[in-house]
């Protein structure tokens, strides 16, 4: 089986012959910072091994998620109709090939397609678009599809800046503790709130969505942002909680369930999984045999079991 490396290294290649900009996808905002910090925050946490256990085992990845058993704690974060310059059925892929592997997709905003087309559930992340009908629409649109879930991106308030480039997304706002609630009491879906990156707005938003996602957006909405990590881990967890942003071996989610997430979204990993057949199934289930093997190294017979104990950060 190839390492995440190999298989990034091949997908590069595909994208460079697809006319793919390889620096808009790895960049940041503005001096790339943040993308940087995301990284050497993961790097800065150290794995322990703990050989010696109590019985033979064999370590297992399969958790829940909203009440849905899945094969592994990653799945797909969501992508925007941007991606399509990888596939133009880059949608329905991510859908169909995370099921495949026995996984949640998720999908972001705008996707320039009908969600109601799709014949699977997944999760749907839009923008805190400043036009609240419109948002509605999109609710609606969700509950009457496979919708597992609904939530915002609350992240994009100011737009995604990439190098000094922004996406406005047709105007985005701020939205108040008083406007996310009412969202909620709009749909009988399950509502995420992601792209939380305090302590403050983690305990605002815990007590009345289903999941809250921690993320700095991959780095492209503030130069200088904190990792996601450095609030996890100050964070007494209240709801389910997730993370992404720079997310890319199975030590880096490791390393996030040990400090107490329950899951992992990865983006950029998705984009070059696009380039390649199969791609998205093939990069998740390496991230599962990686994942496995540390789990056995560190006698974690369960995605419940990995524990801060077994971490130095």
């Amino acid at each position: 089986m190839k390492t995440i490396d190999e298989f990034i290294s091949e997908a590069k290649i595909a994208l460079e012959k697809k006319g793919v900009n390889l620096k808009v996808l790895e960049g940041g905002t503005e001096r790339g910072v943040s993308t940087l910090r995301n990284r050497q925050i993961l790097d800065l946490i150290a794995i322990k091994m703990h050989l010696v256990s109590d019985c033979e085992f064999e370590a297992t990845t399969e958790t829940t998620f909203l009440g849905k058993k899945i094969a592994l704690p990653v799945m797909p974060a969501p992508l925007s109709g941007l991606v399509k310059a990888v596939d133009e059925n880059c949608f329905r892929r991510i859908v169909e090939e995370s099921w495949m592997m026995g996984v949640v997709p998720w999908l972001g905003y705008p996707i320039q397609q009908d969600v109601r087309e799709f014949e699977k559930e997944f999760v749907w992340i839009i923008k805190p678009l400043s036009d609240r009908k419109k948002i509605l629409n999109e609710i609606e649109k969700a509950e009457r599809s496979k919708a597992l879930a609904i939530g915002v991106d609350i992240d994009s308030s100011a737009g995604v800046k990439i190098g000094g480039s922004i996406l406005d997304y047709g105007g985005t706002k701020n939205f108040t503790k008083k406007e996310l609630k009412d969202l909620v009491s709009t749909t009988k879906l399950p509502f995420i709130a992601k792209g939380v990156l305090s302590e403050v707005d983690y305990y605002k938003l815990a007590d009345f969505c289903s999941a809250v996602v921690l993320s700095n957006h991959g780095g492209r909405v503030m130069d200088s942002a904190a990792s996601p990590l450095e609030i996890l881990r100050k964070i007494e967890k209240i709801t389910v909680t997730g993370i992404d942003s720079g997310f890319r071996y199975g030590t880096d989610v490791f390393k996030a369930l040990a400090l107490g997430a329950d899951f992992v979204l990865v983006g950029r990993l998705i984009v070059y999984a696009l380039a390649v057949e199969n791609g998205i199934y093939k990069v998740l289930e390496i991230l599962k045999e990686e994942l496995k093997r540390i789990m056995q190294l560190t006698c974690s017979k369960s995605v419940k079991e990995i524990s801060r104990e077994l971490i130095i950060f």
